[in-house]
């Protein structure tokens, strides 16, 4: 027991206290600065929460953002972990630069990805030109409420795919090949097998993965400081951006932690959900 008390002491001290505090100060009132100015409002922060129509236009987009790239890198991770499950040739090669993006700072990739865009230097545009689709020369990726949050979507499921891939890559491989192989003698196509087999057996990880992305998802905050800082006028404003700005920015920290309360609480039961319709479906099948 007495082993365990350093682990225990340094999780009190960096993660319970701290998540304490945090709660109660979203049911305060102060500048951020002076302890002395710290005033009690008990859930006024929370009613001012639900009145305010950029909360609401932040979790739509946040909704909205998870749906998409979870939508995404489920199919196209799957795809290509049956792939590369395949062992075609190359195929180390291939996992390494689809894992590539996962290593690097998500700062450098927003940058990155920003000039890329730009309508003045940027490649997008002109590459599109060239293989004649019309009126994207100087398009304002970045700068349209129309396109900017699709393409920090765009990038976000570009940088976190190889992590999916590696998980569901893991996963196929621990299949016995003895089910597959028996599949084939039967007589049953690739389709079938994928289905029937593959996927059934997949769930645990599919589940894990999932659990993961829609988590990460919710909590996406660099990229969209990077590229955008949530605009064009909130157009890519996430939960995590609008708590930042309210806090820091504009110095409401009691009323930016009863942000960071509802974003834990809308993940914490999304995630609850997933887990117990997985279970579910693994009691079902």
């Amino acid at each position: 027991m007495w082993l365990l008390l350093p682990a225990f002491t340094f999780y009190t001290v960096f993660w319970i206290v701290p998540a304490v505090v945090a709660f109660l100060s979203s049911f305060t009132q102060w500048n951020g600065v002076s302890l002395a100015s710290i005033r009690w409002v008990g859930l006024a922060n929370y009613v001012e929460l639900f009145d305010d129509r950029w909360f609401w236009n932040a979790l739509r987009n946040n909704l909205l953002f998870v749906a998409v790239v979870l939508c995404a890198i489920i199919v196209l991770g799957m795809t290509y972990a049956l792939i590369l499950n395949a062992r075609p040739r190359g195929h180390s090669v291939f996992s390494t630069i689809f894992f590539i993006p996962i290593v690097l700072s998500s700062v450098v990739i927003g940058l990155l990805f920003t000039q890329m865009l730009s309508p003045t230097v940027g490649l997008v545009g002109p590459a599109l030109s060239a293989l004649g689709v019309p009126g994207v020369a100087e398009h304002q990726w970045l700068g349209s409420r129309d396109t900017a949050l699709p393409m920090i979507m765009m990038v976000y499921v570009w940088q976190q795919l190889g992590f999916a891939i590696l998980l569901l890559l893991a996963g196929l491989q621990t299949i016995p090949n003895d089910y597959i192989e028996a599949a084939r003698v039967d007589g049953a196509s690739a389709w079938n097998i994928t289905r029937h087999i593959t996927l059934p057996l997949m769930r645990p990880v599919l589940t894990v993965v999932i659990v993961l992305v829609t988590t990460n998802a919710f909590l996406l905050f660099d990229l969209v400081v990077v590229m955008t800082n949530g605009g064009p006028f909130h157009a890519s404003e996430v939960l995590s951006v609008f708590m930042y700005s309210e806090a820091f920015l504009k110095g409401n920290p009691g009323y930016g932690t009863a942000i960071a309360m509802m974003l834990f609480v809308i993940v914490l039961c999304v995630s609850v959900i997933q887990l117990a319709l997985s279970g579910r479906g693994q009691k079902a099948a």
